[in-house]
């Protein structure tokens, strides 16, 4: 894997690409920053958010100062501004919602798939458990404060008694004691 400054014919041909003279998230002119995972540039302000969202979601990069593969290189080329406005919309509120959520994954692959010269899929393969059962959608949003309440555990009426009386014996034996 080659890895170098990308050339300024590169980013040139880059340029050129219908909606790659502005931002693609805020519209400011002159980006120089690039989200390899989607194939789009950006400026500073923008390319800070989309490092935010972790580089499982968008892999940053600078259009100057990093090094660049010849697969990343030609993602930017298949990708475009324009193409990524049109597939996803503008109508989100925030970065994170117009990049985190199951059509900006489909483009991933779908881009990535065009990169590697492969089918491009219709739609996201179905999440699998490692014992090979189908997972609920809402699990890749579970995490702290999202994840199900514990389950009840169950008691019979004799072990909340044994536990009442044995907390009273307690604190009995306590309160004589002190």
């Amino acid at each position: 894997m080659t890895s170098f400054q990308m050339p300024t014919k590169d980013w040139e041909e880059v340029q050129a690409i219908p909606g790659n003279g502005t931002c693609v998230d805020c519209g400011l002119t002159k980006p120089e920053w690039a989200s390899v995972t989607f194939g789009v540039v950006m400026c500073l302000q923008c390319s800070g958010a989309h490092r935010g969202l972790g580089t499982h979601i968008s892999f940053v990069r600078s259009i100057t100062m990093d090094s660049w593969t010849d697969k990343q290189l030609q993602s930017m080329k298949l990708g475009g501004n324009d193409k990524l406005n049109k597939a996803l919309g503008t109508e989100r509120s925030s970065i994170r919602e117009k990049y985190d959520n199951d059509t900006a994954q489909l483009y991933k692959l779908q881009l990535k798939a065009r990169v590697e010269g492969k089918l491009e899929p219709q739609e996201l393969p179905l999440k699998t458990n490692t014992n090979g059962k189908a997972k609920n959608d809402q699990s890749r949003y579970q995490g702290i404060g999202s994840s199900p309440p514990p389950k009840p555990i169950k008691t019979s009426y004799i072990s909340t008694l044994k536990w009442v009386a044995t907390a009273a014996i307690v604190a009995g034996v306590w309160a004589v004691t002190r």
